[in-house]
């Protein structure tokens, strides 16, 4: 709720604007205008007109005066976004405006004081770029009061099968789809892909899945999204497995073969070692996957796997 300028950094697509909002929403200028302006589709002759706006005539094309985005979010927020492309030239007048809160548009004397709280994003190093002088170092501690850093996905895979469904359900609404669901294989290949387009590559893969299974069951009651409608990278998947597991081994596969057909492979493999490291106890192997108990034994029974228990004398 504070007036403090907020420095959000993450890598593409994990969200940054989302978290922008968030702050506006829960601060006191909630009821303020929140304007948006991507320094990295600003051209570098128009940046100062875009920042804090023209007199008419000002220049060439200028045939309106028109007010810049520090004037439209005074009392408000200002999201600058992608902040580290913002060119040098243009740096030291956005700090100018910054440190006194003084804008001149663009073709006046007359200066004007604005009210405007600033929240920065990028997915740029900027101590490095500072380091390289590709960016003022007055300024990224002018915009650092308050820095947020956004995980990527890859490390928050708890929130995945929470965004898929949240996805699905918006999928379906714009697909006219009753009932859309996500298969414990699907959940299984989404939780172990390594996701380096982040939330925004989830959310167009499950788009493309929810279209794709509408189309292959579109006489079923119940849409339901399979690994093979998800068109993922197996290479990502498998290599992350690798990781996470240094006894799960992906045996070579074949040219030929399918998504469903491998990620089939990698699953009953997977149930098979948590089975085995929980003494072939489903409760615990259920939680080890994070999968409800009941599902895991249907899948394992569809996979073929089984647990014969036997008595031997002591």
């Amino acid at each position: 709720a504070s007036n403090f300028s907020v420095l959000i950094l993450g890598d593409t697509g994990v969200g940054k604007e989302l978290v922008a909002r968030n702050i506006h929403l829960h601060s006191a200028r909630k009821d303020q205008p929140l304007i948006h302006l991507n320094c990295a589709s600003l051209p570098e002759n128009l940046a100062e007109s875009e920042f804090f706006g023209h007199a008419k005539g000002a220049f060439t094309g200028a045939q309106n005066a028109r007010q810049g985005k520090f004037q439209l979010a005074d009392g408000g927020t200002l999201f600058l976004d992608e902040i580290g492309e913002l060119p040098l030239a243009m740096q030291s007048k956005l700090l100018r405006v910054l440190q006194s809160g003084e804008v001149q548009t663009v073709g006046e004397d007359e200066l004007k004081y604005v009210d405007v709280r600033v929240i920065a994003a990028t997915n740029r190093d900027l101590k490095h770029e500072v380091e390289q002088g590709r960016f003022r170092a007055d300024l990224y501690h002018r915009l650092s009061v308050y820095p947020l850093s956004v995980a990527p996905l890859k490390a928050r895979d708890e929130d995945v099968i929470l965004l898929a469904g949240y996805f699905a359900e918006k999928t379906a609404r714009k697909l006219a789809i009753k009932q859309l669901k996500l298969s414990i294989e699907a959940q299984l290949l989404l939780k172990k892909y390594d996701w380096p387009g982040n939330v925004r590559e989830l959310e167009h893969v499950i788009n493309r899945a929810a279209l794709k299974a509408k189309q292959h069951q579109w006489q079923q009651p119940i849409i339901t999204i399979e690994p093979e409608h998800c068109e993922l990278n197996l290479s990502a998947v498998n290599t992350l497995a690798l990781e996470h597991s240094n006894q799960l081994v992906i045996p070579p596969l074949a040219n030929n073969i399918s998504l469903k057909q491998a990620t089939d492979t990698y699953t009953q493999q997977l149930i098979i070692q948590q089975l085995k490291q929980h003494n072939y106890n489903w409760a615990s192997t259920a939680r080890s996957l994070q999968v409800d108990r009941a599902n895991l034994t249907r899948l394992a029974k569809r996979l073929g796997i089984s647990i014969k228990k036997s008595l031997s004398p002591s």
